[in-house]
């Protein structure tokens, strides 16, 4: 036995093994399966990569997206298990409802702009009627809207308005107040297009107001300058 295995040892000591590119059919067969293997291993790990990726893009996702919980919806109405609230099915569970909104993180200027609305100036603004006018609006148009809104109304405070605290009669109708959605994006649109600036800009105020003030035009620059990023 220990013959035979010295035997077997030198003749495979001997052997002359060329795997890169020799023509023997056991150094073709082991090239081709060392393609494959590499070829495989390739694969798994752009796989990997990709699915990885996506997991990632998901959890991304999953963590832009909030529970509403409240006992209405954005214009006060009282809402039941199963209706329809932005899009959404509403549950009722223990008194509150809830809905899952997506959203894109708010910029460093609308989450001062959303501080003044909720936490210093505390108006009549809802949280779907705020994220409405961030939709709409640009960051300037937004401030400008909510500005306008506080030197017209109070933030809606001094109005028996729903969603029109801002003077904005479309077509000249002194009683235009629509939902807050309409009201939401023609607002952003028409300041956008027309009064950006309006502080500033002492033809502007006038066109808008109708006439000039200076109660007015104090107010309105409080409330800007109260949402300049610090």
């Amino acid at each position: 036995m220990k013959k035979l295995l010295r035997d077997s040892l030198g003749r495979f000591k001997s052997m002359k093994i060329n795997l890169l590119d020799g023509q023997k059919r056991g150094e073709v067969i082991f090239r081709r399966a060392f393609v494959l293997v590499v070829g495989f291993a390739l694969l798994y790990l752009i796989l990997l990569a990709t699915v990885g990726k996506k997991q990632d893009q998901n959890v991304e996702k999953a963590e832009a997206v909030e529970v509403i919980e409240t006992g209405v919806d954005g214009v006060g109405n009282v809402v039941k298990d199963g209706e329809i609230v932005n899009g959404q099915v509403v549950t009722v569970e223990n008194g509150k409802a809830s809905y899952i909104v997506e959203y894109e993180p708010l910029s460093e200027q609308a989450k001062v702009i959303e501080n003044f609305v909720f936490n210093v100036y505390k108006g009549r603004y809802s949280r779907e009627y705020f994220d409405l006018l961030v939709e709409n609006c640009s960051d300037e148009g937004l401030r400008t809207v909510i500005a306008l809104s506080v030197a017209e109304s109070s933030m809606g405070k001094n109005s028996g308005r729903k969603s029109n605290w801002y003077g904005w009669f479309k077509g000249g109708n002194r009683n235009y107040d629509p939902d807050v959605k309409t009201m939401a994006k023609e607002i952003c649109t028409g300041v956008e297009k027309s009064y950006l600036g309006i502080g500033s800009d002492m033809s502007k105020a006038k066109r808008y107001v109708g006439y000039v003030s200076d109660s007015w035009l104090g107010n309105y620059r409080w409330a800007y300058n109260q949402m300049e990023v610090r």
